[in-house]
């Protein structure tokens, strides 16, 4: 697998993490699944690619690690009451805006398979769809105009 991010592209406060390996090695990982062109070598990502991409990266593991465990407090006064949860429930994803971040990279590099427009035909071929004019007839049973 190639390394978007390693350790040493993290803050050193981020570093000391125990889980740090860890967390380099699955962001490099989703990353590489959801922007294939980030660990392509043919062609291969510029550097200013893989700048961008080690940017959404380094703040997809700096919020995992800040996270920790996290926990749930209630406050209550009088009729008024009000809970905090910061529980970590959906583990350790990126966010959609990251993964759309890394999908934009690989689309301005001028990617020619994704985020294109495209067709797909659902009807079948003995629906007698031929063109136009004949959309409502079947192969079997054609009206002549």
């Amino acid at each position: 697998m190639a390394e978007i991010i390693t350790t040493d592209d993290l803050p050193a406060s981020l570093q000391t993490n125990e889980l740090v390996d860890v967390l380099v090695a699955g962001a490099n990982a989703r990353a590489s699944r959801v922007a294939p062109c980030l660990v392509s070598e043919d062609p291969a990502p510029t550097d200013d690619q893989l700048a961008e991409a080690r940017l959404v990266l380094i703040g997809a593991v700096k919020r995992w690690a800040d996270a920790g465990p996290g926990a749930l407090s209630a406050q209550t006064a009088g009729p008024f009451s009000q809970a905090l949860d910061t529980r970590q429930r959906t583990g350790f994803n990126l966010w959609p805006s990251e993964i759309e971040g890394l999908q934009d990279i690989c689309r301005s590099a001028g990617d020619a398979g994704t985020g294109r427009a495209f067709e797909i035909d659902t009807m079948p071929t003995d629906a007698g769809v031929y063109g136009v004019d004949y959309w409502w007839s079947s192969p079997t049973d054609r009206a002549t105009f």
